[in-house]
């Protein structure tokens, strides 16, 4: 028996040492059956020597035939403005890094494009960009547009790579024009492009739409027998990035491919086309899947994509046939998460996410590294119980955070040495606030409960008040502009305003029907009155609650937007001091915030639109918005914040003096939080203010503790089921409860009420498994094996370093992945970069995609200025298809 148990020790003790040797070599390599392996190309310790720089680097592609299936960029906007990627036949030069000779030599394409931190991309299932062996594209080469000087920088693009065959092969199709002029003081200018497609049909599931800090928005349609169809609308403004369709949209031979940017020059210079953040571009890049070429033996044919250029306005007359609505910016982003549907080419996979079904080992990947990501962020000044302490929590054991990071809110990070409340931060995790189910009560809601524009407590009565928009929702054909049709559309005939009971969920009383046009904003003052802002009628209405009928105060011109002192252009929310002055959020059209008395005159304004200038950290500077949404008062400490909805970020100022205090971002710099919604928690002891994110491009839509007086984000928690559309929050005193109201299409899924855990203190004991050994001989032996293993163990471990260390000076020599080690080339990654803002791209050069002479492309690729190309016709070959573009002068 002894025997036999020094037999097994010395087994495992073997076991042991054999599986951290095999970890040293491979590095934690993902295990999946589709061969799913990654590739870091990145800059290298990377200096700047110039402004607006244009730098590239190269990898070779091991002889393999592989497939690109996702991308996740390493790369963020307070450094770089954007960054393309190219498939090439051979690139410029021999050298590893270089500037100013262009990508490619030979045949090219685009494969990725990245700016204004848009998000990872996966592509369809069964959906790959096919590179390497049988292919025109043995390199992979990175184009990284730098806007400043900085050094020792690793920016760069993780590609996501299977050896698996993809029934569809992917391309990009680059469209726009170089026919940009845009004169002082001038809007709404149009610049069409139009092209005809002569080629086997391809499918579009993905499109990017980019241009620079002028543009409004860029437009894509297809015309078929005279009828023109919308196949996406985007706002440049967004982080850009490919987002898919929500279903296929197909192209045929003999199809037309038209589109537009359209801008707005606020400014007194000229703006013309060009490759720096001083000038303009329209490009909108589709991403489609195609079904390859086979050979009469089977084989999939080695060959380009087989369109990649729509360049150039050749077809006028398809500038006609472009909506008037393509002149204004859709309400919000494209939807990124869509589903197949529709019969289309290729359709099956419209959009099926990467990472759905058999993938899940990806989707288990994914989570690693943003867990990795958050346990690498930097240290903030963060106090758990002066927070918590507020809320009613009771006092728990301080431990060491360094041992337990992982389960701190993901938010969270410490420095060293630094102790935290653990069970309160594992409780503001995940405990701190709990959905109450079965609220409100659905049944007793009006059925026309429509979209949710504002709410808020009348905490006197237990009164939820819901501000709605009844069957009417915000479309563009309620709209010329900024002007609501009010000769065609009345009033909305519902009752918008609801009391909804806090406690029981039950309607308890409605009123304002024919009384309003577009709803938006709710606020209930400290006397109980009701602030309502109309985004149709430009106007803000106050009523006392003892006349519901009449309006006591209301400022703005009915139905005529301005950005005059007594004018506002669509007021999404107010905020109402104790003295019964007031604060307005003028935000969709005019960038302000305004201050008027309690008899709604005048007092002063503080806000300007963008103007493309970023702070140190990458913002936009301070004061400057991108709408306006909503704003919270905090009148003891004279903080007035507003959420920046589109910069994704909140902006809080002296609610005295209008002099800005300090920015706040939700969400970590790469990820994108479209904030909605924000409200000061009433009577607690400090500044907490809650937040919530919104918006089709906010994949992750949640409620957000802050410390306004810091900054700090102190907790973040989800609905269940998830939050869909919110659009407002407001919170009960000492933040009991929180309410959120979401742009619903039932009452279903309108309302939520979250309350506050009250979890008694957790059991900290620990309980340890006590081991007797009674048999003498298994004690000297388990002795004598461990002084033989600590050693070995020891001697291994060390050598699994220098390993990784100089398996880490390969890679970024060679750029070597032949592990296939996707969590160790993400731990050898730079840490710690954020967030960069767009401004330009070089990115409006058509390919050329056989030429080898790319040396006058100084400036990264993208400027095009071919006279010859509007004097004749240009026709774009697929080298072994003989697809063109026919750019003729007529239909």
């Amino acid at each position: 028996m002894n025997n036999f148990r020094f037999g097994i020790t010395s087994i495992l003790n073997i076991f042991i040492i054999l599986a951290t040797i095999i970890n040293c070599g491979y590095s934690a390599s993902i295990l999946n059956k589709d061969d799913i392996f990654t590739v870091n190309i990145t800059m290298n310790n990377y200096e700047t020597k110039q402004e607006d720089e244009y730098a590239y680097v190269q990898y070779k592609l091991p002889d393999e035939e592989l497939f690109i299936v996702g991308y996740l960029p390493l790369i963020n906007m307070n450094s770089a403005h954007h960054m393309l990627s190219y498939a090439c036949s051979q690139p410029s030069t021999d050298k590893p890094f270089w500037t100013g000779m262009g990508p490619c030599n030979g045949i090219q394409t685009i494969i990725h494009g990245w700016a204004r931190n848009a998000p990872a991309l996966t592509l369809p299932k069964d959906v790959g960009i096919a590179v390497g062996r049988n292919t025109p594209y043995k390199y992979i080469v990175l184009n990284i547009h730098y806007l400043g000087i900085l050094k020792n920088d690793n920016s760069g693009n993780q590609l996501i790579m299977s050896r698996k065959p993809r029934k569809y092969h992917a391309g990009v199709l680059l469209s726009g024009t170089n026919d940009i002029y845009l004169k002082p003081k001038t809007h709404t200018i149009r610049t069409p492009f139009s092209c005809q497609y002569n080629g086997p049909p391809i499918s579009i599931f993905a499109i990017r739409v980019h241009a620079h800090q002028w543009a409004r928005v860029n437009s894509l349609y297809r015309v078929r027998d005279g009828e023109i169809s919308q196949i996406v609308k985007g706002d440049p403004q967004w982080p850009q990035s490919f987002y898919p369709l929500p279903s296929a949209v197909e192209i045929q031979k003999n199809d037309y491919i038209v589109g537009q940017c359209v801008y707005d020059n606020n400014d007194n210079q000229v703006v013309t086309v060009g490759s720096t953040h001083t000038n303009e571009m329209c490009n909108v890049y589709a991403m489609y899947s195609y079904e390859p070429s086979k050979t009469s033996d089977g084989e999939t044919k080695s060959e380009s994509p087989p369109v990649q250029m729509c360049w150039g306005n050749a077809f006028n007359k398809m500038a006609s046939l472009i909506p008037p609505d393509g002149d204004i910016p859709p309400l919000k982003p494209a939807d990124i998460s869509g589903t197949p549907d529709g019969h289309h080419a290729h359709a099956e996979h419209a959009m099926n996410s990467f990472t759905a079904n058999d993938d899940r080992f990806y989707e288990d990947y994914r989570d690693e590294l943003e867990n990795m990501r958050h346990r690498d962020r930097g240290t903030y000044n963060f106090d758990v119980n002066k927070i918590l302490s507020h809320l009613g929590l009771p006092e728990y054991e301080y431990v060491d955070a360094q041992n337990y990071d992982y389960l701190l809110p993901s938010h969270l990070t410490y420095g060293k040495g630094q102790t935290v409340k653990l069970h309160n931060a594992k409780a503001m995790r995940s405990n701190l606030y709990k959905n109450v189910e079965n609220w409100p009560d659905v049944k007793s809601l009006p059925a026309q409960l429509g979209e949710i524009g504002g709410i808020g407590l009348n905490n006197a009565n237990n009164e939820l008040i819901v501000f709605h928009r009844g069957s009417r929702k915000w479309e563009y054909k309620y709209f010329d502009e900024t002007r609501f049709r009010n000769e065609k559309y009345g009033p909305i005939e519902d009752d918008v305003l609801i009391h909804v009971d806090t406690r029981t969920g039950q309607t308890k009383f409605r009123w304002g029907a024919k009384k309003f046009y577009m709803p938006h904003g709710l606020t209930i003052d400290h006397e109980g009155n009701f602030w309502l802002t109309d985004i149709a009628m430009h106007q803000v209405f106050m009523f006392k609650p003892n006349d519901l009928n009449h309006p006591a105060l209301v400022v703005g011109e009915m139905f005529k937007p301005g950005a005059g002192p007594s004018q506002l252009c669509r007021p999404a929310d107010v905020a109402v001091m104790k003295n019964g002055d007031f604060f307005v959020a003028d935000g969709y059209c005019n960038s302000r915030i305004i201050k008027f008395n309690r008899k709604g005159e005048y007092i002063t304004e503080w806000g300007s639109p963008m103007t493309g200038k970023h702070d140190s950290d990458g913002f936009p500077l301070p004061n400057e918005w991108n709408i306006v949404h909503s704003i919270a008062l905090n009148e003891d400490a004279q903080l007035l914040c507003g959420a920046d909805r589109e910069n994704f970020r909140i902006q809080c100022f002296n609610s005295n003096t209008g002099e800005f205090q300090r920015q706040i971002r939700v969400e970590k710099k790469e990820t994108i939080g479209a904030i909605y919604a924000i409200e000061f928690a009433p009577n607690t002891n400090g500044t907490i203010l809650f937040a919530v994110t919104g918006g089709a491009q906010t994949s992750n839509k949640k409620v957000y503790m802050i410390d306004a007086q810091n900054g700090d984000i102190l907790t973040s928690f989800d609905s269940n089921p998830h939050l869909n559309a919110p659009h407002d929050i407001t919170v009960s005193t000492n933040a009991r409860e929180i309410y959120v109201g979401e742009l619903a299409s039932s009452p279903s899924n309108a309302l939520h009420k979250f309350e506050l855990s009250q979890k008694k203190d957790l059991p900290t004991q620990i309980f340890s498994k006590r081991i007797y050994f009674s048999d003498k001989n298994f004690r000297i032996s388990l002795i004598i094996m461990a002084a033989f293993a600590i050693p070995v163990l020891v001697s291994v471990i060390i050598g699994c370093k220098l390993h990784r260390f100089n398996t880490f000076l390969n890679d970024v020599k060679n750029r070597d992945t032949s592990n296939g080690s996707a969590l160790g080339d993400w731990m050898n990654r730079r840490k710690g970069f954020e967030k960069l803002e767009q401004y330009s791209d070089g990115e409006n050069e058509p390919l050329d995609t056989h030429n080898a002479d790319d040396s006058n492309n100084n400036s990264g690729d993208e400027t095009i200025t071919t006279t010859a190309a509007k004097k004749q016709a240009t026709i774009f070959n697929n080298k072994k298809d003989n697809v063109k573009f026919k750019l003729g002068d007529s239909l």
